[in-house]
């Protein structure tokens, strides 16, 4: 007997919402005759978008306008502005299309903008704060796995959803790196240290204790949640939130900040800015450029706290 059992009109449901995005490709293509680059970009657009929301349990018609400050938070993190506001052009004229259809009532991307937003440097940590986070106490299972989350992410960089989306197969300890399979199918290496591996092997086999006491044998996910399946993307914000508070953190702390920290800390040691674009996964440098803006902040911090006519 499964151990669990799924109703298949609700699957049916989500289906038929997320089929609404090829039913607009379709109308765009076929009924208004939009050139096939535009069709193109709009497919590309609303597919990326698509990854995201089924990372999330989310779908087009529940989208809320919270959920698409979210998106355009995220967007901004990991794209250059060209194409977040190419984007967002997308996703409005896809509501305009629901709209019509009677599908939605509003489009939450309306008022959806990224002039507030669009200088902003990426929150990090400093390598102090990193210390302190990883050095927590550990008593439980849930709390090795925490440890083990945030060690992942700051080690190799990866966004949220990649890290969740490990699977025990996709790490070779002999060659300390990671597959990691990134946005639109594509796939790069992520590397890792041997303290890292020490600790990573010390995990797992916590993890096999973990999922044995609980009568499973099957589960191929690296990071578990606590009822042995894959880590969900929304636990994984609560335990972010419960590490800033019990720290006493007054900083934003997410799963970005952990990434954007990773990049910044291998850019203030003199990593190449192409190094770091490869281990990011960013399709264009100029995403990653805005990690030069950040460590020349640190630049003009030390100088303005060491040369001695800077407080002059």
């Amino acid at each position: 007997m499964p151990l669990y059992c799924v109703d298949e009109n609700l699957l049916a449901a989500e289906n038929s919402r997320m089929d609404l995005i090829e039913d607009f490709i379709s109308y765009i293509a076929d009924i208004r005759s939009l050139s096939g680059n535009t069709v193109k970009s709009y497919a590309t657009d609303l597919a990326e978008w698509k990854r995201y929301m089924r990372d999330r349990d989310l779908d087009p018609v529940s989208f809320t306008r919270q959920d698409a400050a979210l998106y355009a938070e995220y967007l901004q993190d990991e794209f250059a502005e060209r194409s977040v506001l190419r984007k967002l052009t997308a996703l409005r004229t896809f509501y305009g299309y629901l709209e019509k259809k009677g599908k939605v009532k509003s489009d939450p991307f309306r008022d959806i903008s990224m002039r507030q937003k669009a200088r902003r440097l990426p929150g990090v940590l400093t390598e102090d704060e990193v210390r302190d986070l990883l050095s927590v106490e550990r008593h439980t299972f849930q709390d090795e796995r925490d440890h083990m989350l945030f060690l992942f992410i700051y080690n190799t960089g990866c966004r949220i959803s990649e890290a969740l989306g490990v699977d025990i197969g996709d790490i070779e300890f002999g060659k300390r790196r990671i597959l990691i399979r990134g946005k639109g199918g594509k796939q790069r290496f992520v590397f890792f240290s041997p303290r890292t591996a020490d600790e990573m092997k010390s995990y797992l086999e916590a993890r096999e204790e973990f999922l044995l006491s609980r009568g499973i044998r099957d589960e191929k996910a690296f990071l578990i949640g606590d009822k042995g399946r894959r880590l969900p993307f929304s636990s994984a914000h609560i335990i972010f939130d419960k590490y800033r508070i019990l720290l006493g953190w007054q900083k934003e702390f997410t799963p970005h900040t952990l990434r954007h920290s990773f990049a910044t800390h291998l850019m203030d040691r003199g990593a190449d800015i192409r190094l770091v674009q490869e281990l990011l996964g960013h399709e264009s440098i100029s995403t990653t450029q805005i990690y030069t803006h950040v460590s020349r902040g640190r630049l003009q911090k030390v100088y303005e706290e060491t040369h001695p006519h800077a407080k002059e």
